[in-house]
């Protein structure tokens, strides 16, 4: 679906582990010299594709107008060179999505165009608002009408109607900040300004560089490298930058969020207490590519620390160690290094079946382990074999592939996890499952590696991943493991998961 705007504008059942919702970009020239930057946009979407893989597009500036193409599925389904030359423009932003609840579809795609009374609007957002529904009532007895049904879209009238009022660009989004909680992470286009914010945790991680003349922003650091820029830095918790006729302003005036109160018997916020925010760690133990910095630290370097601390905490006598691919391969490496024993690819993935596959039915559920793992026999027939994974959510899909591993030879199977237990939901943008659905939440540990069928089950300590994240200028949050909740929570109807992705409960 293409859109021009110059003055006018399911729910899913999850495969059995977390899913992050989005990643956003952005290529502005401030000369206005250069009009394809459609075509950055389109190779950091590419290298942002992990980040989700429902939905893929791309909003231009030209003049006066914001011209909009968005499609389902993948970025190379999405786009074709036709549609390249039509996105033609000195200032384009970009989002890949997995949609949860809210449902998918291109309605519900971003970038999400608006038409206003100060011309038109574009906004791409990785995160979600934990109070989107009371905010979205609100506008709505105020007359505000929605198009779709994902929280987004109140980030755009929020500062819309703070613009109708006479704020500037910055202000606005101030008073967004000062209105909303929740993870959010955002890039902005208007035919006068281009903009790009984090939320006062920096919850979701957002980064900029350059290409030229050319700034970037991106939701991690290898988008940018991707497209032959250089990386600069990651905007702070809080950060507002805009790009308009008088050249680059940041706002670097970090704001301290009101902290909301962690749930009844949680504990507390995990974040060091020399830094501010809270990026999600979920970052570091899958989500993130290897190839990218967060906040200071690299994602590769800190998995395989999060490997070597797990050996030291949970040492076993074993004869190799296998990584569960992709996020698994790296604290694998390191698990083994520290452990001295040796490494092999025992456990290969199909990469044709992406992180969406889903699975409606229990005979297509085992089928997709089949699909998605193989074992090399003769690298685990009478061995005992340590596998290392980033996390274990529901613990079907581990309960099989530690099967597989046994039918393959293996004479024992040692499981160890490089993050704490999940014991609750995320709401601030990840697709995680109910509480009743979390393996952790309502088995202990023996209760678990019975259930997993290991031999043995070992998980890496809290204060072993924060150390993990050496270099890390922010906190972490680590709600999914602990109950904090940083920035509150959803607190949705019974039998109701909570919305992720920029969704709302539907």
């Amino acid at each position: 679906m293409t859109d021009r705007l110059s003055g006018s504008a399911g729910r899913r059942k999850t495969p059995d582990g977390f899913r992050d919702e989005c990643g956003v970009f952005a290529a502005v020239d401030p000369t206005g010299t250069r009009s394809d930057l459609s075509r950055l946009v389109y190779l950091g979407l590419f290298a942002l594709q992990h980040r989700g893989q429902e939905s893929a597009g791309i909003a231009v500036r030209q003049g006066p107008d914001l011209l909009c193409h968005k499609r389902t599925g993948l970025v190379v389904e999405a786009f074709d060179d036709h549609a390249l030359r039509i996105l033609q423009g000195s200032a384009a932003i970009g989002h890949v999505r997995y949609a949860t609840s809210g449902g998918g579809g291109t309605v519900n795609a971003q970038p999400l165009l608006m038409k206003t009374l100060g011309g038109p609007m574009a906004l791409a957002h990785n995160g979600n608002l934990v109070d989107a529904e009371v905010v979205r009532e609100q506008l709505e007895a105020e007359g505000a009408l929605f198009r779709t049904r994902v929280d987004s879209e109140t980030l755009l009238y929020l500062i819309a109607r703070r613009r109708i009022l006479g704020d500037d660009l910055p202000g606005a989004i101030r008073d967004l900040m000062s209105r909303v909680h929740g993870a959010y992470s955002v890039v902005l286009l208007t035919p006068d300004a281009a903009a790009a914010f984090r939320d006062p945790l920096g919850i979701r991680p957002l980064c900029m560089g350059r290409l030229g003349d050319v700034i970037l922003f991106a939701s991690e650091s290898c988008a940018i490298e991707a497209c032959g820029g250089t990386f600069e830095r990651d905007l702070l918790p809080g950060e507002i930058v805009v790009l308009d006729a008088q050249g680059l302003h940041a706002d670097a005036a970090r704001r301290e969020p009101p902290l909301a109160a962690p749930a009844p018997g949680a504990a507390p916020a995990a974040a060091h207490e020399d830094r501010k925010g809270a990026l999600c760690a979920f970052e570091f133990v899958y989500f993130a590519r290897p190839d990218s910095t967060l906040d200071g630290a690299g994602v590769h370097a800190s998995r395989y620390r999060a490997g070597a601390r797990l050996a030291e905490e949970h040492p076993v006598a074993a004869d190799v160690v296998i990584g569960a691919p992709d996020s698994g391969v790296t604290a694998g490496l390191g698990f083994a290094d520290r452990a001295g024993l040796p490494v092999c690819a025992g456990l290969l993935k199909n990469r044709y079946v992406g992180r969406t596959f889903i699975q409606p039915t229990q005979t297509q559920r085992e089928n997709s382990v089949n699909l998605k793992f193989s074992v090399l026999r003769r690298a685990v027939e009478g061995k005992r074999v340590v596998l290392v994974d980033d996390s274990i959510v529901r613990g079907t899909t581990m309960q099989r592939v530690i099967r597989k591993i046994r039918d393959a030879g293996a004479t024992e199977v040692h499981l160890r996890i490089a993050s704490p237990p999940v014991r609750h939901p995320c709401y601030y943008g990840i697709d995680t499952p109910d509480y009743d659905e979390l393996l952790a939440n309502h088995a202990d540990l023996e209760g678990i590696r019975r259930t997993v069928g290991a031999d043995t089950l070992g998980y890496l300590s809290q204060e072993g991943l924060a150390d993990s994240t050496e270099g890390l200028a922010t906190g972490l949050c680590t709600s999914c493991f602990d109950g904090s909740y940083p920035a509150g929570r959803i607190e949705p109807p019974s039998g109701r998961r909570a919305a992720c992705c920029g969704a709302l409960p539907g």
